[in-house]
Order: structure tokens, then sequence, then C-alpha cells
């Protein structure tokens, strides 16, 4: 640094991330204050951000990305087989270097009052953190940027600059594949070797590996490294020849150019969707008769779907209707048999493998697998939100507890990794033991198929968001396919543990309750992520990203999407599939058949005479969804606003999906 030329300084330059350690309850995100500096050398120019009280130096804690020129992440230096340890100072995470020759765009989004703030996306499709500029100085940063950039506007969005500039090879670092930086498979140099005298095994494994990275991401957790025991090597080493040619038999999509008559919707223009505040305590007692019942259930539901709940004291009562603990027609006597009746069951149930000798547990081997497994995966999880926090915490002891009774309840599916991500919101919300359980086998009823062995289910979910991406959005589509993305992989660890993992705390529990009334339709999600993957159409497309940088690009977009324009725009794309689905022609089969499979029944049964099975996830359509709501269904009753912990920007960007025109080859 002594030696480098400042061309460019800003203080009081900020980001929004959430500190390790210093999760809360709200889920809301840190203010972490820095400075940006952009510098000369004689190995280039460079883009570093500094969080305020760290020292600008490049230490043995860090280490140089992509040969040296492309960014500066955290280093480990333990043995790859020992668990990861963690920097007294967690403001390490956030100090950004790298070359800006590498960069593949800039965002500049300019506000009031000389406000703006900037994202810098790298050709490996690593996204940064949104800069924001309270103090003004993005013009600058700008415009200084152009001067050793080609930088261009983009068509489709004039705050979007793409680098154009082309970056001669010989000065590009040497890229390391994806499965070299994987390292898969613990322990198993021998096979990598055998791969790797093998070109062609080695490409083919290097395409299953961009999946396998999202599904290790989603059980395992993002740079957890866990030793393994002797029988869980055996119980997580995949079969190589067997998921290759599962991912093979993926990778021979079928490609519907269309579909037999003329169908167009205009995506661009969405409907106005209001959503509401969210549901009070007042409210829902309201609702109640004297006895307890809910007088209208599915007004109910749709109040729940427009504005979710205000707080956990209330979330500790819907939850239980949501997740089927209580019958929504239950009156309050009923409610309080119930309970008393699920707390025998399940104490019993817990006495099961509470009472099992060691002798008893030698030979069960599947037991005693799986609750190695739950020992290691519940002193991992949640630990930064404060419910979790702290050595000996009890609470991490009743999450043991339930997945170990959930274990012994539903042995035939037993525990599997991304269990104790769900049940951990859910314990948070109820703080019961008795309640947190029969609340998450709610759950997981509802999501068991996600943890399938063969995986056929969530596959199958993501090959109907190509379909829909396909009928919604045919350029973006078309894109995906030549870059090799049309199998939608990046969205395996959204579809896997229900976004557990992609947005705040508050958030999740907030987009779950939403999901769980399935109003306007069971695959709602579907239409979550498709509305998360087209407002990032315009950075993909003219980023021209491969399916390495899409992969990465999707995933560095946790903590990073605002939850509330998400959900307007999803309900938008419902609605005009809804009008279309009841205007004539109509939609597709195949599209209709995802979203309302009741009222396609004469499809499934002709598409089962020809040999296929082509039964969809989706779920009768419960309630057609209005596309102007009233700011509140009940007026009189005093609400507070919810909280929501975003960057100021309430509008989901770049709704720019094309007019669809298909016509299906016979």
């Amino acid at each position: 640094m002594a030696n480098d030329k400042i061309l460019y300084e800003r203080s009081q330059v900020f980001i929004k991330d959430r500190l390790p350690k210093t999760e809360t309850r709200d889920g809301s995100l840190d203010e972490i204050t820095g400075t940006i500096i952009i510098t000369s050398n004689d190995r280039g120019r460079f883009f570093r951000f500094l969080p305020k009280g760290m020292d600008d130096n490049v230490t043995d804690e860090w280490a140089l990305v992509s040969g040296g020129q492309s960014s500066i992440s955290f280093k480990n230096t333990k043995s790859e087989n020992n668990s990861l340890s963690f920097s007294p100072n967690p403001l390490l995470k956030f100090r950004i270097f790298f070359n800006i020759n590498t960069l593949r765009s800039i965002r500049r989004h300019h506000m009031n009052h000389g406000i703006a703030d900037m994202v810098f996306a790298l050709q490996d499709g690593t996204t940064f953190p949104t800069f924001h500029f309270n103090l003004g100085g993005s013009k600058e940063l700008l415009e200084l940027l152009g001067q050793y950039l080609r930088l261009e506007k983009s068509p489709r969005d004039n705050r979007l600059h793409i680098v154009r500039e082309e970056i001669p090879q010989e000065n590009l670092p040497q890229q390391v594949s994806a499965f070299d930086q994987m390292n898969l498979f613990d322990n198993s140099h021998d096979i990598f070797k055998r791969i790797k005298a093998s070109d062609s095994r080695r490409t083919a494994i290097e395409k299953f590996s961009r999946v396998t990275h999202f599904f290790k991401d989603a059980l395992l957790g993002q740079n957890d490294l866990i030793s393994t025991s002797d029988h869980s090597e055996q119980m997580i080493e995949p079969d190589i020849t067997a998921l290759m040619q599962s991912f093979s038999e993926e990778l021979r999509e079928s490609n519907n150019d269309g579909f037999e008559v003329i169908y167009k919707v205009d995506f661009k223009k969405l409907p106005e969707v209001i959503r509401y505040p969210a549901l009070t305590s007042k409210e829902w007692e309201m609702c109640l008769d004297k006895e307890g019942r809910i007088i209208n259930v599915e007004r109910m539901k749709e109040r729940i779907f427009r504005g979710g709940l205000e707080s956990n004291a209330l979330r500790s009562e819907v939850w239980k209707f949501l997740l089927n603990y209580y019958p929504w027609s239950s009156t309050f006597d009923e409610r309080i048999e119930l309970a008393k009746q699920k707390e025998s069951e399940y104490f019993a149930m817990k006495l099961q493998w509470k009472s099992m000798n060691e002798q008893q547990k030698q030979r069960n081997n599947l037991f005693r697998d799986r609750e190695s497994l739950i020992d290691k995966d519940v002193i991992r999880t949640d630990r930064t939100h404060v419910y979790f926090q702290g050595d000996n915490n009890i609470h991490l002891e009743v999450l043991h507890d339930v997945l170990m009774t959930y274990n012994m309840f539903n042995f035939d599916l037993g525990y599997v990794q991304g269990m104790n991500d769900l049940l951990s919101p859910i314990l948070i919300v109820m703080e019961n033991e008795v309640d947190a359980f029969w609340c998450f086998v709610g759950l997981m009823e509802r999501m068991q198929q996600n943890f399938h062995m063969d995986q056929s289910h969530i596959k199958r979910q993501l090959g109907n968001l190509h379909t829909l991406l396909q009928f919604i959005d045919a350029e973006l589509a078309n894109y995906l396919a030549e870059n090799n993305s049309s199998n939608m992989y990046f969205f395996f660890r959204w579809m896997l543990i229900c976004f557990k993992r992609e947005f705040s705390f508050e958030d999740v529990m907030y987009l779950w309750e939403v999901l769980w009334t399935d109003h306007p339709c069971e695959n709602f999600e579907l239409l979550v992520c498709l509305a998360i993957l087209i407002s990032q159409k315009t950075v993909i497309m003219e980023s021209k990203f491969g399916c390495n940088e899409i992969l990465k690009h999707i995933n560095d977009l946790s903590l990073k999407v605002q939850l509330e324009p998400l959900l307007k725009h999803a309900e938008g794309l419902y609605i005009l599939l809804k009008e279309h689905d009841q205007a004539t022609p109509g939609l597709p089969p195949q599209i209709s058949a995802i979203l309302f499979p009741n009222q396609n029944r004469n499809l499934k049964k002709s598409t089962k005479q020809d040999g296929h099975d082509s039964d969809s996830d989706a779920t009768s359509t419960i309630s057609s969804v209005k596309s102007s709501r009233g700011p509140s269904p009940n007026p009189d009753v005093e609400r507070k606003p919810r909280t929501r912990h975003l960057t100021e920007s309430h509008s989901i960007d770049e709704n720019d999906s094309a007019v669809v025109s298909h016509t299906k080859k016979t």
C-alpha cells in the first residue's frame, strides 16, 4: 500500500449485512461503515473497501483468489479435515479487494438528495453487497472507472453499466474449475486422480459438481467443515456412477419449442398488487366466534397471504393452524384436549430413543448414524441468532431432542441434513418443545419429498420452473439453455429448504406463512423463484454470464432480495396466468397443469395412456387473486406497520420479460 497511488477515496460508505453473533429476533441487518479506495500500482488498479476500525493491511488471514488478480477472500489455514476456525474480528468478512479489470458490470441507482447506491459484479459472477453513498461520491467513482474501462449502458436498464472492454487472455488469471474448488468428496484423492486422468469423465463430474455445490451448501452450510466418522463416510459419499447417470438424464431436457396455438401474454405490464399490513392479534381475535372457531377460514388464509403476521407471539398460535397441528374448525376446548393428547404422544416417542442403551444402538447402525448426524448438525444451526448463541445453550438441546424424536416418529424417512434449518424458526416461534415438534411434523408433511434420496420431487419442480419460464420469458429461457443452465439447478438450495438462507430471519418467517396458506396456489413458490430470476435478467444477459457465473450470481443474492416487492411481482405473474387460463384459448396445457392441475385431468389421463406420468406438484387453486385491493380489510382495527429491514428501493427491477409467441411443432 505504501507504493500505491490513490486515485479515489470516499469515507462514510456503508453496506448492509449481518455481523457474526449479532442476529436478533427481528432479523435486522447491520450497517457496516467504511471507506472505498481506488489505488494504482505496477500490478494494476484495485478497488478496496475497508470497514471502519480495520487496518489497511493484507495479512496472513487473507488469500488472493484466482491467481491474485480477481478478489481477496478469507483463508483457512487449518487442515481441511479439521473444524473451521473463525477470526475474532467479524469485520474481516467485509474487507473487499479486487482488480477493476475483473469487473463485469456496475449498477448505480441515484435517489433524491444526492443519495445513491452501487453494486459491483465480477466476471466470475461474484456480486458484492450494495454500497450506499449517503454523502455522495458515486458519480465520481463511476466516472473514474470509465477512464480505465469501456462502460456501456444497458439498453434495458439505464442504471446498469456493462464493461465491454476485452481483457487479453494472457492477463487473465488461470481459472480454477468448479470441481477443483468444491472438494466434494472427503478423503477421496484416489477418486479425484482417476477422474483427472479422463477429460471426458472429469467434464461430466464438473457439470455435476455445479449442482452438488448448491446441494452441499444447503445441507452443510458454506465453509462448514465437519469431520466424519467411519460410518458417516458410507452415508454421505454418493455413488458416482449413479449420480453421473442421473445428472446426464437431467441434461437431456425436452425443449418445448413452443405450443400448438399462438399464445401471447405481455408479462412486462404486471397488474397492480396491493398488500396489507400484518395481521394483528386484535384482528385475529375478532375472527373467532365465542367458542373459538375461526369464522371464515378461507378469508383468514387470504388475509395471512396478503400481510403475514405481526409478531412471533401471534405466530405461536396461528402457525399451529397453518401446519395442521390444530384443525381450522376446532374450538378452544377441543384444542386444549388435543394439546394434552399430543403432549403424551410426544413424550412416549421421546422415551423410546432416550431409553435405548449402548448395546441396542450398536445393533442399529441406521439409528446410530442418524444420531451422529443430528449431533453434528445441531451445534452448527443458526448460531448467530440470539436464541441459539452461547455454549451449553439449552435451546440446542431441545432442537436435538425434537429431531431425534422425529427420527423415531418417521423412521422410514428419518433425519436428513437440512431438516435442522427448517425446525429452527419453528422452535424460536413456539418456544415449546412439544408444540415445535408437532408443527415440524406438519411442515415435513408438506416438504418431506424434498428429502427423498433420489431428489425426484425437486428435479420435477425445477423442470416445472423451466417450463413456466419458457412461457413467461422465452428470451431468458433460451439464454439459459444456450449457457447450459436450463436445468435451473441454481435454485436447488432455495427449493430444498424453502428460501431459509436467502432472506433475513424475519422475512423467512413471513414468506413461510404466506406460502403455507396455499394461496393463490400451492405452487406459488415457483412464481417467487421466477420473479427473482426475471429481476436479474438484465444483469445476467448483459453481463453475458455463463453457467458458472449464473450459479454464483444467484447464490450471491442471499440476503439481497427484497421480499415485499418480490411477492407483488410473483402475484402479478399469477394474475396474468390465471386471467389467460380463463380466457380463450386458455393457457397451454403444460402450463395450466403446473398451476391449475384440477382443470387438467383429461391431459393427465391422455398423457398416462401414452406411457408417461406427468403428475404435477401443484394442487388445486383455492382462490383467485384480484389485482387491486383496499388498504385493509378491517379499517377500524388499529395496526402497527410491519418493519422491514431493506434497502431504499421498493420495486422489483428489470421487469422486462418478453411477449410470448410460441408455436409447437407436430
